[in-house]
């Protein structure tokens, strides 16, 4: 059963005061009583009560000493503990714990902190892993199909309209490395708080119906029917006119790629019922999320349910994730929600502040 170490201490700290003030009760009752014997010569009486006075203070300073090495020694022993055990603790070694035998609240509250920050240690470290090698899986499709077409290029003499096409087609590989290493660089630095959000007067009713103009033809070519609901009552806010654009660009590619030929798309743009700000949310008609999935989607390179393939094949993998950080970025959240006979819906909401 634990306790508290202040009490502790003062307990153990009285008790050793205790034990000295009773040692010098008693030499003190022991030398008065001498006195009071008549039979006593002054010089044998003077030279006890300097003996019993010097007994007293070397007595008293043993006896604090002793009492003091005891208490401070149970007292910094967990600490030792704690320290031996974190000292082993290394970036491979992130999932052991600390087992210091800690006996008072104290100590059992830094044990208990000091276990919650290598358990977020513990997963930064297991995140970051994962990135690198997701990353590096990216990285490795538009390189190996670049070097391909290099290759075969370069095997024999080649037309010149041979040669344009495989400068096109690496073109179109650099624009897809392009396109990841910034999205990646944008969610890192947002992650690491070294960008922020240059809010100016904006339109954003604008902003979207122009986004949606330009995926009109694409959504044509899927047969895919698109609803736009745009209502706020003052379409001009403060927010980051080029981070919006992207935002709104990734959950619309979002809804094309993984909507089935046929589906619908439902775009809307609108105040926060509570609160003020607004709320930007795409719906689509495509396969449901399984509800394990839906914490996770707003990870860099997060793959759901197999089910959920990409019926378009663009997007780096970081569209949801850079979605997240914008919307952080502007102080806001993204969720994402899913049921099945349902639509799937992304929604961000931004506190946005109305422009003057």
């Amino acid at each position: 059963m634990s306790g508290s170490l202040r009490r502790k201490l003062a307990l153990r700290f009285a008790a050793t005061m205790a034990a000295g003030l009773l040692l010098a009760t008693g030499a003190f009752y022991w030398a008065a009583s001498r006195a009071l014997q008549e039979s006593v010569p002054p010089d044998v009486l003077r030279r006890d009560l300097l003996l019993v006075l010097a007994s007293i203070v070397v007595a008293g300073t043993a006896a604090t000493l002793m009492g003091a090495w005891h208490f401070t020694s149970s007292a910094v022993r967990p600490v030792t503990e704690i320290t031996a055990q974190a000292t082993g603790i290394e970036a491979g070694t992130l999932d052991q714990r600390i087992l210091a035998h800690a006996d008072t609240e104290e100590y059992e509250g830094l044990v208990a902190v000091l276990n919650r920050m290598l358990e977020r240690l513990e997963r930064g470290f297991a995140s970051q892993g994962r990135l690198t090698a997701d990353v590096s899986h990216e990285l490795r499709t538009p390189l190996t199909a670049l070097r391909g077409e290099i290759e075969v290029a370069l095997r024999a003499p080649r037309s010149q309209r041979e040669y344009e096409r495989v400068l096109r087609s690496g073109l179109e590989e650099i624009e897809r490395l392009t396109e990841l290493s910034e999205d990646l660089l944008l969610v890192t630095r947002a992650e690491a708080h070294l960008v922020s959000a240059q809010r100016v007067a904006t339109d954003v009713e604008r902003l979207v119906g122009e986004r949606l103009d330009r995926l009109r033809q694409r959504f044509a070519e899927r047969d895919l029917s698109v609803a736009g609901t745009l209502r706020v009552p003052q379409p001009t806010v403060l927010v980051d006119p080029e981070l919006m654009v992207r935002l709104v660009d990734h959950l619309l590619e979002n809804a094309l790629q993984f909507t089935p030929v046929g589906g619908t798309i439902q775009v809307r743009l609108e105040p926060i019922p509570a609160g003020g700000g607004l709320r930007f949310a795409v719906e689509n008609s495509g396969p449901r999320i399984a509800a394990a999935d839906l914490p996770y989607l707003f990870e860099p390179f997060y793959r759901a349910d197999p089910a959920r393939t990409r019926t378009d094949g663009g997007g780096t993998g970081l569209g949801l994730a850079l979605v997240a950080s914008i919307a952080r970025l502007h102080g806001g959240v993204a969720r994402a929600s899913s049921a099945a006979g349902q639509s799937t819906r992304f929604e961000v909401d931004i506190p946005a502040l109305p422009a003057n």
